[in-house]
């Protein structure tokens, strides 16, 4: 049973605008940087990307950020490059609380804009 969709798309200069040290470490996970700095040009659209994952898995939510941080979601590849998510802190008892079974994520980008799509299942 769907308990939950989320969409998001962001302009990828805008998360390359706001890269800062403080930025990437209220966003970003250490894992999550590591693999973004290890796309080499395309690091920011793997950023941005990311970034749109957050926001679409806290619409999937319905609650926004008005809890918990965007480090309680991480989103890493599989060893098949498949777009993972791994919630802990709030959101992870937020998912236990609601009965989430499965968070399934999808990212995608272009030269401007970066995408994703969450659906979570009871």
């Amino acid at each position: 049973m769907i308990a939950g969709i989320g969409t998001d798309i962001i302009e990828i200069y805008r998360v390359e605008k706001a890269l800062s040290p403080a930025f990437l470490k209220r966003v970003y996970t250490e894992k999550e940087q590591d693999y973004c700095e290890k796309r080499g040009a395309g690091k920011y659209a793997s950023y941005g990307a990311r970034w749109a994952g957050k926001e679409a898995v806290l619409k999937a939510f319905g609650t926004g950020l008005r809890q918990g941080t965007l480090l309680d979601i991480e989103i890493l590849p599989d060893e098949l490059g498949c777009p993972k998510v791994r919630l802990s802190g709030y959101f992870g008892q937020l998912a236990r609380d609601r009965g989430i079974k499965s968070v399934w994520i999808s990212l995608s980008h272009s030269k401007e804009y970066a995408t994703a799509q969450c659906v979570m299942e009871k």
